[in-house]
């Protein structure tokens, strides 16, 4: 496992437009414009201090077959998209209401079901407390029952269920780390 970089970009872009794993709510081709915003929304992953991923190799085959993207956030600041985090209780977030959201996490089908997930997903535990900060949040869509299952089993509890930005069913899941991981190294 490493730590996304600038060679990755190509691929990231390519996995995060796949859709894998949840409902596009409506298909339609991507302007050249979109897709350049787009390119320049996935590279932000591997140039902003706040925000970044991890990418586990195939040595063998030297490809890449698993990754994760996570940005830091806070519950209280006003996005120019629809979120769901001021409908969090805020006793849950720290003071400054930071905390890390998991963008993407995505595993190739020939290596689903052997850990790779489990282990993106620790490594974000380490990435939020080396960030300061005290609770991670993801969602998957309800139909998505695996990863449900997989977020429970690491210790992610389900605090809400409904639609975000579309007609399609969410659950939002947090994990609370210790409050050491509060103030930032």
């Amino acid at each position: 496992m490493r730590k996304v970089n600038r060679d990755d970009h190509e691929f990231l872009v390519r996995i995060d437009l796949k859709n894998d794993g949840y409902t596009e709510s409506a298909v339609m081709e991507m302007s050249e414009a979109e897709k350049r915003e787009h390119e320049n929304k996935i590279m932000s992953f591997l140039v902003d201090e706040e925000r970044g991923g991890y990418v586990i190799e195939d040595t063998a085959q030297e490809k890449p077959i698993a990754m994760i993207l996570y940005a830091i956030a806070n519950r209280d600041r006003e996005y120019p998209w629809k979120t769901i985090y001021s409908e969090l209780d805020r006793s849950w977030f720290q003071e400054d209401g930071r905390f890390l959201e998991v963008f993407n996490l995505w595993v190739h089908p020939d290596y689903r079901r052997t850990g790779l997930a489990t282990q993106l997903k620790r490594k974000l535990d380490e990435e939020a407390e080396r960030c300061g900060v005290n609770l991670i949040y993801t969602h998957t869509e309800e139909r998505n029952l695996h990863v449900v299952e997989l977020n429970e089993k690491l210790g992610y509890r389900q605090v809400r269920r409904g639609p975000i930005w579309d007609d399609v069913v969410r659950i939002s899941l947090i994990k609370q780390l210790s409050a050491e991981s509060r103030s930032p190294d």
